[in-house]
This record gives structure tokens, C-alpha cells and sequence, in this order.
């Protein structure tokens, strides 16, 4: 009798742990050596990807066809994040330092373009965007006179206004205020924004009132190198968050590159296992998450504890719509849909 307690007891066990997805990834290419790192998936029809020498590309119909979207007098600019507020209204950032540094808007699906910021400063050097909602976001980009640079629109990235300087914690000597990798070293959630630094100091500056005040955290996320820190963060509800990096010049590497908060960010600590470098990283429930890089993909059924490797492709960037479609895109003209059975 005691035998067939234990074995029960068992079965109930396995029946309690969470199931394992097999992932397949769904590859198109686009000819030449363009490099995406921008993605925005607004539904499993319409998603929207961004790259180097100012190419951008749209599908209206998941994936079947894309289109290149024109923007004029772009060729020589790096589009490394986009947005897809609606299906009419993208908000387009692209990187680099000085005036490669800007915000594009169009609100009629792509057909017309109107730049809507320009970095003014030689020290700029724009990394980032994330939006709560069709009007509200924010946009992330290297410190200047030591202080994060961040801004923030009300009306859908129309007109953007500097979060003051004095709100904000001073940076650390040789600490970068985020990495253009994946558009996703900063996060917003409910009133929160969560924004992760690296280089010589690796920490998370948040807001629990959509940027009015701050405060800054140590992580235990391998630090201490330029090419080291946060690349990418992300929340499932205003507490659960994690943030992957690692050395994006040791891709095939994993040490201390994930890192998981339940406070909101007021402490963080390790997973149990650590993937190799990873870009970018997104939660499909509160258990399960996806994470790439350029070297591979992970992914986590245990709230980001440990982490298992997955197909044969490597990622710069990942994005999961409002109703669980999953797509990825990264160099080689990479573009794939995540699909499991």
C-alpha cells in the first residue's frame, strides 16, 4: 500500500511540472548581408523589421510576402528598433552617433515619413524605444554630462520632451546607458520603466511613476568590460522581470549572463544556469520565456531558473504580439516565426 502511495504521489508530481515546448523556428531570407536588430510584432499578421544601411521591411500578411519600405534620404542610417503602434501609425528609430541618431513617424502604414526627432547633441547616441500604449513611450540613449538620456511622448512619438537630468541617478565612471543590440535594454510596464546599463557597471535605473522618480540597483550580471553588461530586459507584471547579456564579443559564452528580479526591481539574482551571450529576451507567461542571441536561442519553463538551447539559428532581436504570435530577426537577412508542436 505504501508503494502505491509513493508511486501516485509521483504521477501527481509530473503531472504539476511545467511541459516542455518543442520550438521550431520558420526561416525567410532576404538577399544580402543586411543586419536586423529592430522588430515589432503588433499581431500574427502584421510585423515590422528594421536594419542596417536604412533597410526596413513589413509583412500584412504573416510572413508570406514583404515588402521594403521607403524612407527617404535613409540608405546610410542604422535602424535599430521599431515600433508598431497600429496598423497605420510606426514609430522608427535609428542609431549611431551625432546626427545617425533619430525618430521617424508614419501614421498611413509606412507610405509616408515625417522625422520627428534629431539628436542635437555630439555626445547622443540613441539605443532604444518602448510605448505602454498607442500614445505613451519612451526612448533610451547613451549618457551625456553623466546622467542617463531619456525621453518621453504623449502623443504616439509626434514630440518628444527630455526627462530632466536631475531626476535621475548619476552614472557610474565607464558605465554605458544601455546597448543598441535589440531595442530592448529598457521596458515599461504598467507606470514602471526598468532601463539596464553596462560596461564598467552593469545596474537597473527604475520608475514607478512613468519617469517623475528614480532609483538605481547593483546586478550581479557579469560586468567590467566595455562590451559587457545588459543587453536586454523585460517584465511580466510589475515585479517579475529578467535581463540576458553577457560579452557580445564572447558570443558562444555563458556566465552570470541572466538575471531575474520579483521586487520590481529592487534586488536582483542569478538563474541556475547561465546561456551563452544573449541579446534579447521576452516572457510568453509568467513561467515561460524566450530568449537569443546571435550564437543561439534558450528558452526557460521555470520562471528563468534554468535555461535549455533550442534549433540551430542565432538572433539579434524577438518580439511576442498581444496574442502570442513569436518572431525573430537578426544578420544574414534572418527573419523567422517561432512556432512549437
Amino acid at each position: 500500500m505504501k508503494n502505491h502511495l509513493i508511486f501516485f504521489a509521483l504521477i501527481l508530481l509530473a503531472a504539476c511540472e511545467p511541459s516542455k515546448k518543442t520550438y521550431i523556428w520558420d526561416e525567410f531570407a532576404v538577399e544580402g548581408d543586411a543586419s536586423f536588430r529592430g522588430i515589432s510584432v503588433l499581431n500574427e499578421k502584421v510585423i515590422w523589421v528594421s536594419g542596417t544601411n536604412g533597410l526596413v521591411l513589413k509583412t500584412e500578411n504573416g510572413g508570406q510576402d514583404w515588402e521594403e519600405v521607403y524612407i527617404p534620404d535613409t540608405d546610410s542610417l542604422d535602424f535599430r528598433d521599431v515600433e508598431v503602434l497600429t496598423k497605420d501609425e510606426i514609430v522608427l528609430m535609428s542609431a549611431g552617433p551625432d546626427s545617425l541618431s533619430n525618430i521617424f513617424k508614419s501614421n498611413d502604414g509606412g507610405r509616408h515619413w515625417e522625422k520627428t526627432l534629431a539628436n542635437e547633441d555630439s555626445l547622443g547616441f540613441f539605443d532604444g524605444i518602448a510605448f505602454w500604449n498607442q500614445s505613451e513611450g519612451i526612448l533610451g540613449g547613451d549618457p551625456i554630462d553623466g546622467k542617463l538620456f531619456l525621453m518621453k511622448t504623449t502623443d504616439g512619438g509626434e514630440t518628444w520632451q527630455r526627462i530632466h537630468p536631475d531626476k535621475l541617478p548619476e552614472m557610474n565612471e565607464g558605465e554605458f546607458g544601455g546597448f543598441a543590440a535589440s531595442g530592448s535594454h529598457l521596458t515599461v510596464k504598467g507606470n514602471s520603466i526598468w532601463v539596464g546599463s553596462g560596461a564598467a557597471t552593469s545596474r537597473v535605473f527604475y520608475s514607478k511613476d512613468r519617469g517623475e522618480h528614480w532609483e538605481v540597483v547593483y546586478t550581479p550580471i557579469i560586468q567590467g568590460e566595455g562590451t559587457q553588461g545588459i543587453f536586454s530586459i523585460d517584465f511580466f507584471d510589475e515585479n517579475t522581470g529578467v535581463a540576458v547579456g553577457g560579452d557580445y564579443k564572447k558570443e558562444n559564452e555563458g556566465d552570470k549572463n541572466v538575471i531575474l528580479t520579483k521586487d520590481g526591481s529592487e534586488t536582483w539574482s542569478l538563474s541556475q544556469s547561465f546561456p551563452i551571450y544573449q541579446s534579447s529576451v521576452r516572457y510568453l507567461s509568467e513561467d515561460e520565456l524566450i530568449s537569443v542571441g546571435p550564437a543561439g536561442c534558450y528558452q526557460s519553463i521555470d520562471g528563468g531558473l534554468t535555461w535549455s538551447a533550442f534549433g540551430d539559428s542565432g538572433f539579434h532581436t524577438l518580439d511576442v504580439a498581444e496574442d502570442g504570435t513569436i518572431w525573430a530577426a537578426g544578420k544574414e537577412g534572418r527573419i523567422a516565426q517561432l512556432t512549437s508542436k
